[in-house]
């Protein structure tokens, strides 16, 4: 089962203090993050604003003598509950606090922890009356240095704790880029982290209502979303875990996580069938990471975000307004989760142009409503004609091995077609050099009656030299077999092709830029 994280949550603190280790539970976390590393794992660690009022508590003693807390207007320092009790808040509005802050994850650098999580940070308190769930109106801050009160520094609040987390974790590690996931944010929050969709349940409606939330957060300018997969409280059946985990492959952001407490939610835990689908859709998630990656790249030069609602994309279809339980994954697929309990199928509606159903390669015109069958173990999933799909071999984890061969999946269009594909090491801050990545544009030049011409690739920009990888091209809605195919330079390609799936398949070694001819 393929994955990358384990996300520590508020028990792997002393006594719930931010920026500690409770030592009963980890007695050795350097060397216990060390041999996950070398399994393949990764962790993040949850970081709260709120500082716990102890004054044999480092951060706390720290904090005061700089004078980093927020306060009510005669002076005094706001006090509020949260996990540890009675605690104080930084004042995020205050650049110097941000700095202080930002040193303070040095430790958990140093012990091997690989990204955080920002919680609890709009501010959040633990109380029963709604009137006291966070920091009063009247609380100054620092605002710059011109002086606001809470009220209107609240919504910034997040925002401003993930700035002070990406910038402190920039200084401290300037070649590698920070990973920080929030809870609370405001406009401009995805210049520095990432964000999930807070405490959901384990029911069908928050099933549906977590695919609207990414939907309109990418409409809002937050692009890398995504909601705790099997619901955050409650405990899913086997049939919601297996849907939303098809539905978790297909969004920007995708973990599975539940409260202290609640049934086990692993793949495992729900039977050999709903972890054979679980399996089936981390596989497909992994393999298309390059393509994923590239949607994130394109999110982060333009907003156009990763998962996208129907009507963004095609705001003068009058079919598409209200199309909440469709999008857009990326430039080429459709998808369209079962969300109703019991359901073997579902209406797709596919937009103008040609779709390709992604699992029988079955074409379909667009500008209808089709019924799709959708047993447990299929999301109805299309892509769209004219693509070029960049897919790698499954890996336990990134980074596991060279991703060779590299796969091209190429869907028939006629006509003239490109796709992107932009690569870089995934970790250097100086990603945007030209030596740290490069983007490619695929051309598909496509004939009439299921016929390929050729499939071009064109490096656009950027020098980046990936470890040397074979090639393989799948060419599906391809009505006849060619005659030859030629790489650039005159050398001919065997292939294999099947009449039953309308599919060709070729390999070849790739070399930067290539002209593949068919004929």
């Amino acid at each position: 089962l393929p994955c990358d994280v384990i996300h520590l949550d508020i028990h792997y603190m002393d006594d719930y203090r931010c920026f500690t280790w409770n030592r009963d539970r980890f007695p050795a976390p350097r060397e216990m993050l060390a041999d996950l590393r070398e399994k393949g794992f990764r962790a993040m660690a949850i970081i709260d604003p709120g500082i716990k009022v102890d004054d044999q508590y480092a951060v706390y003693r720290e904090g005061v003598r700089r004078d980093v807390f927020v306060k009510y207007p005669d002076g005094t320092r706001f006090t509020g509950p949260v996990w540890p009790g009675d605690c104080h808040f930084p004042d995020f509005t205050d650049p110097e606090v941000r700095a202080w802050w930002g040193e303070l994850y040095r430790g958990l650098l140093e012990d091997g922890l690989s990204a955080f999580w920002n919680d609890m940070n709009e501010p959040a308190l633990i109380t029963v009356r709604p009137e006291y769930a966070s920091v009063p109106d009247v609380v100054r801050h620092d605002a710059e240095g011109r002086g606001a009160d809470h009220a209107e520094m609240h919504n910034l609040y997040g925002m401003l704790m993930v700035r002070a987390s990406a910038e402190g974790l920039r200084r401290l590690q300037p070649d590698r880029r920070p990973l920080i996931l929030t809870r609370s944010g405001w406009a401009g929050v995805q210049r520095y982290a990432l964000h999930w969709t807070g405490d959901n349940a384990s029911t069908w409606d928050h099933l549906r209502l977590s695919i609207q939330m990414v939907l309109n957060l990418g409409l809002s300018g937050i692009p890398i979303t995504g909601p705790d997969v099997g619901g955050f409280t409650g405990g899913p059946g086997p049939e919601l875990y297996a849907r939303w985990m098809q539905v978790g492959a297909f969004m920007p952001f995708f973990r599975v996580h539940s409260m202290s407490g609640s049934p086990d939610q692993e793949p495992w835990a729900f039977g050999p069938e709903v972890e054979a689908i679980s399996r089936r859709y981390l596989e497909l998630r992994y393999r298309l990471l390059p393509y994923l990656y590239t949607a994130v790249w394109q999110a982060s030069r333009t907003g156009i975000p990763v998962a996208r609602a129907m009507s963004f994309v095609y705001p003068a279809d009058p079919h598409t307004p209200g199309l909440d339980t469709q999008y857009l994954f990326g430039d080429s697929f459709l998808v369209a989760p079962v969300l109703e309990q019991g359901a073997t199928s579902r209406p797709v509606y596919l937009p103008p142009g040609t779709w390709y159903d992604f699992w029988t390669g079955q074409q379909y015109h667009g500008g209808q409503t089709i019924s799709v069958a959708a047993p447990l173990e299929t999301l109805p999933l299309f892509v769209r004609a004219g693509s070029v799909i960049p897919l790698w071999p499954v890996q336990q984890h990134v980074g596991e091995k060279v991703p060779a061969p590299l796969t091209l999946a190429a869907y028939w269009a006629p006509g003239e077609h490109s796709s992107l594909l932009y690569e870089d090491d995934g970790l250097c801050a100086n990603y945007e050099s030209p030596e740290a990545h490069r983007l490619s544009r695929f051309v598909l030049r496509g004939g009439e009656e299921g016929t390929i011409g050729a499939l071009v690739r064109l490096i656009e920009q950027g020098e980046y030299q990936p470890p040397a990888s074979p090639a393989v091209l799948r060419l599906v809605g391809m009505s006849r077999p060619p005659s030859a195919i030629m790489l650039e330079g005159g050398t001919l390609i065997n292939w294999e092709y099947s009449p039953e799936t309308r599919s060709l398949q070729v390999e070849f070694d790739a070399p930067r830029e290539f002209t593949l001819s068919l004929r």
